[in-house]
């Protein structure tokens, strides 16, 4: 139950793209806006790259909940690319994410996932999938630029405090393989 994403910069000198995965609230008014509205420079943006992949992005990186640093699973470095045409072709076909965003010209860029309609002739369960160009987040049909209130990790967080009231024991409640500790 996630909108999974990737998040990328594009370095400014080597052009090298450095990528992370993003589990949660990927969609344009979640981690778009979360990136628009707190990692709109170079500077910002590059920090969110020091700790790996993300269960979600926060306002400032202490709350960032990092797979590594906040959930105590092993470290899944960031990913590194020649360029932003390696980043795309080692993505193509990913299902499992939904939106790719870029930071490059001192500006975030989103490509979302899209498919395609099934042909009659088509393997069952097989699909023909693409990724759109790069388009600036601004542009997106999804973006409102207004973060959406509900997101998802928030109705986990809900979801396990209903749990824990109903009598489950922490031990019992697992969040993507870690505690639940930045939103109690």
């Amino acid at each position: 139950m996630s909108t999974r994403s990737y998040i990328a910069i594009q370095e400014n000198i080597t052009k090298k793209v450095l990528a992370n995965y993003v589990h949660s609230d990927g969609y344009p008014n979640g981690v778009g806006h979360c990136l628009i509205k707190n990692y709109n420079s170079y500077d910002k943006a590059i920090k969110l790259f020091d700790y790996g992949q993300a269960s979600y992005l926060g306002s400032t990186i202490d709350e960032c909940c990092f797979y590594h640093r906040d959930m105590g699973r092993e470290l899944v470095s960031t990913e590194k690319y020649e360029n932003e045409w390696f980043l795309m072709n080692n993505l193509k076909g990913d299902c499992w994410i939904e939106y790719i965003y870029l930071f490059k010209d001192n500006k975030w860029f989103v490509s979302s996932y899209k498919s395609l309609k099934k042909p009659d002739d088509i393997y069952p369960e097989h699909y023909i999938s693409y990724c759109t160009k790069f388009i600036p987040v601004q542009e997106h049909k999804d973006y409102t630029g207004k973060h959406n209130e509900i997101t998802e990790v928030k109705m986990i967080n809900n979801l396990t405090k209903m749990l824990k009231q109903s009598g489950f024991k922490d031990d019992d409640i697992v969040f993507q393989g870690g505690k639940i500790n930045k939103l109690n």
